[in-house]
């Protein structure tokens, strides 16, 4: 699930796992793949240097749809009410995981996700003074790290496993590479 983190830009930012079955972030508005997000995090850690990540941006909030009343299973609009009657919310509260395997929806959330939002490469880098620019939105180092911790966490409520380590092979390299020491 979405939360709001802190950012140096725009003050408060929400950012998150959306749907347990994907491997779906948002970043206000936003969206693209944790694997890209990943990957892309890893070309900035080291050395440091730009990149972009592949993804798509919404013009506005009706073709995002009603987040809440889709997880909720009542109001099925736009991009959030598709992927929703696509992967409803879990009946069993200890079945709301964030699932491993998210990618392997992938080509399914792509397609939804093209109809509602244009495609476009979001700009990831570093600056100097350890500044994160992800699109318009600017995090300093600490509120960066707050958001791969998230990640690592698998979001709210973490990856299915967590507890005992389990988190996809895209984040551990991640971390391995970017909160090493």
């Amino acid at each position: 699930m979405p939360i709001a983190f802190d950012s140096k830009s725009h003050g408060k930012v929400v950012f998150g796992f959306y749907n347990i079955e994907t491997d779906s972030l948002l970043l206000n508005e936003l969206f693209f793949f944790s694997t890209d997000f990943c990957d892309a995090v890893r070309k900035i850690c080291n050395p440091m240097t730009n990149t972009t990540v592949p993804g798509h941006s919404f013009l506005n909030q009706e073709d995002i749809g009603d987040f809440t009343g889709a997880m909720h299973g009542v109001h099925y609009t736009g991009y959030m009410g598709e992927l929703y009657q696509e992967w409803p919310f879990p009946s069993k509260p200890e079945d709301f995981r964030q699932k491993l395997d998210g990618t392997k929806n992938r080509a399914k959330v792509q397609a939804i996700l093209t109809k509602h939002a244009p495609k476009m490469d979001i700009e990831l880098g570093r600056s100097e003074n350890h500044d994160v620019q992800i699109g318009q939105y600017t995090f300093n180092k600490e509120q960066f790290i707050a958001l791969l911790h998230y990640v690592r966490r698998g979001g709210m409520p973490t990856w299915q496993g967590f507890e005992e380590g389990k988190r996809p092979p895209y984040v551990t390299e991640m971390l391995a590479e970017c909160l090493s020491g």
